[in-house]
């Protein structure tokens, strides 16, 4: 992907040329484009946080359509603890620095998991107790044995933990912890590479962010460092580490960086195209345009004509960066104002605030979108076919929407194609459960599974199965069937089976407050039988309740992730070690997660 200047595979490069026929200049490497296929890239963010309330999880991503996963976050471990206290933050809390098995001790700038519980602790379906490693890590290195063209990196810091990014770069020692513990983090966890989120060196980002002017240097320094050590740990292992980071699309970020000189370390460089307006702002704009509007020139909107897609990349392939190592973000959400004025259907008009959003206040999943809003309940799809993407109008209450759609995606697809750029990022895969978006961003960019199952290939498992209702003594049971049809579906249970020919189920005579793990698999004509995913299920207890065998918390105990305890009528499992916390006052964000009831 392009070429990258690095002196210190000058050997490796000379004895290179000895094989083949084409000549490389000996202070640069064979580009990756050269090293495997060249298609377009198409890197998907999954947050670590999906597996939460938002109940998206690994598993459930269609991994035929992308290149890359991006695993978001990991973060940095300084004087022992983690997080970001900042109160302008999202999440203004620290812990301590853990991994699988609890509490490390590693030094500073360290990368460590964001959240130990979820990324390597929780019991998912199919997992038993006593594995090393569980979590969304090792669903995730499933579903690359399910894909073998699928390539996950894990993303580092992001908007909430960039705050010592500026204190890791800063001196020779930090880097080189950085860097060391970049290597173990991927080997360990079997990660195929780093992707650097620093938001933002110099300036910009939270309030209470470590910085200082030689970010612009020490970017490059640590970069280079990480690409030193992942080339190193490559030769050792028979492997290409990737090396990729996030990159702001404002003027200011290309000022505060070299470019130039980043684009020779990395493999890549993902630039964030969205999030040019928002609810920040008291006037309407669009989320994502790929083009200026001049109709923006007379209004409040904060220099319009560098906040689209189009300014962003050129100031990067001004500032050095090739074409083919730019991957162009797009985003799979929306952006929402409330009571804007009602002039050209409430666009770039005096609006009051953030509307409410799928999950957070004036944010909205495309799929939300798709299945509440677009030509529903009052709102109006309108197309600004200047700056090439759709918006939302209510003209009842004034609630005005951009997102980017199918029709938006065919432009910035054919933006990537005429400029030659790298391929697709989005953030994030969540914000598509009903995979439209993805569908037609890998249609239009012809994307194929290099060595994994092809995107036309049908699915021979039932898909999606889930409880959609669970009494004391009895589950049932509801999936999606395969692209084939199958002859008829087998339901396995410990060492019963229930055969059916619907995709809906329910298996009664089951006993109270008792565990089940449910096993779907459709049978074909010629026998065979293709298994979906395991789904534990626990019954209710005999007056309806939830089972609460667990004991009784501890002020003075010692939890580690995994560990549930009663509370006050109610059942928490911590998600990380902790101590004194009191189940209950912790929060959404928090160590202890709320499962239910307690009979």
């Amino acid at each position: 992907m392009g070429f990258r200047k690095r002196v210190g595979k000058m050997l490796i490069i000379m004895a290179a040329l000895l094989l083949v026929v084409t000549l490389v200049p000996i202070n640069q490497s064979v580009s990756a484009a050269e090293k495997s296929d060249d298609q377009y890239k198409i890197v998907a963010y999954y947050p670590s946080w999906g597996a939460y309330g938002r109940d998206y999880q690994v598993w459930e991503m269609d991994a035929s359509k992308v290149s890359h996963i991006n695993y978001a976050f990991a973060n940095v471990c300084w004087d022992g603890r983690h997080g970001n206290s900042d109160p302008t933050g999202p999440n203004p809390q620290t812990w301590t620095c853990q991994d699988e098995n609890g509490v490390i001790d590693v030094p500073n700038g360290s990368i460590v998991m964001g959240d130990p519980w979820i990324d390597a602790q929780k019991s998912n379906p199919g997992d038993t107790w006593d594995e090393p490693l569980r979590g969304n890590f090792k669903q995730l290195q499933k579903l690359k044995e399910e894909y073998p063209h699928l390539k996950t990196l894990i993303s580092v810091g992001g908007w909430t933990w960039s705050n010592r990014f500026s204190d890791v770069a800063a001196t020779q020692e930090t880097r080189e912890n950085f860097a060391n513990s970049a290597v173990d983090f991927i080997r360990q966890y079997g990660f195929d590479g780093v992707d650097v989120d620093w938001e933002y060196p110099v300036s910009g980002g939270l309030p209470g962010n470590s910085r200082r002017p030689e970010d612009k240097e020490n970017h490059v320094l640590l970069l280079q460092e990480v690409r030193d050590k992942l080339d190193e740990a490559g030769r050792e292992d028979g492997k290409e580490y990737l090396l990729t980071i996030a990159s702001g699309a404002s003027p200011g970020y290309v000022e505060n960086n070299k470019l130039d000189e980043i684009a020779e370390v990395v493999d890549w460089i993902n630039i964030m195209t969205y999030d040019f307006n928002g609810g920040w702002q008291n006037i309407s704009g669009h989320n994502a345009p790929l083009y200026y509007d001049p109709a923006t020139a007379d209004t409040e909107l904060p220099t319009p004509e560098d906040y689209n897609v189009e300014s962003a990349v050129e100031g990067h392939l001004q500032a050095g960066v090739p074409a083919n190592q730019l991957v162009l973000g797009m985003p799979f959400y929306g952006r929402g104002w409330s009571n804007c004025e009602a002039a050209s259907q409430g666009e770039y008009q005096r609006c009051s605030s953030a509307t409410d959003g799928t999950w957070e206040n004036g944010v909205y999943d495309f799929s939300d979108l798709e299945d509440n809003y677009i030509n529903k309940n009052g709102y109006q799809r309108y197309w600004n076919d200047t700056a090439k993407v759709p918006f939302l109008y209510n003209a009842a209450n004034g609630n005005f929407i951009t997102y980017d759609d199918e029709e938006s995606f065919r432009h910035k697809t054919d933006y990537i194609k005429t400029n030659k750029l790298a391929g697709s990022m989005f953030w994030d895969i969540s914000g598509d459960r009903n995979k439209t978006l993805l569908t037609a961003l890998a249609g239009q960019l012809g994307f194929q599974p290099v060595d994994g199952q092809d995107p036309d290939e049908p699915s021979l498992a039932p898909r999606n199965v889930r409880a959609t209702e669970v009494t004391s003594t009895a589950v049932t049971l509801t999936w999606e069937e395969p692209d084939h049809g199958a002859v008829q579906y087998l339901v396995t249970y410990g060492t019963e089976e229930k055969v059916t020919d619907d995709t809906t189920v329910t298996i009664d005579h089951l006993a109270p407050g008792t565990s089940y793990t449910f096993v779907v698999s459709a049978e074909y004509e010629d026998g065979t039988r293709h298994a979906g995913q395991a789904l534990q299920v626990t019954t209710k207890t005999e007056d309806g309740g939830d089972v609460c065998a667990a004991p009784v918390w501890q002020a003075s105990a010692v939890y580690t992730g995994g560990d549930q305890v009663q509370h006050n009528g109610k059942l928490y499992q911590a998600k990380w070690w902790t101590t004194g916390e009191e189940p209950g006052t912790t929060g959404e964000w928090g160590v202890w997660e709320l499962l239910g009831d307690c009979e």
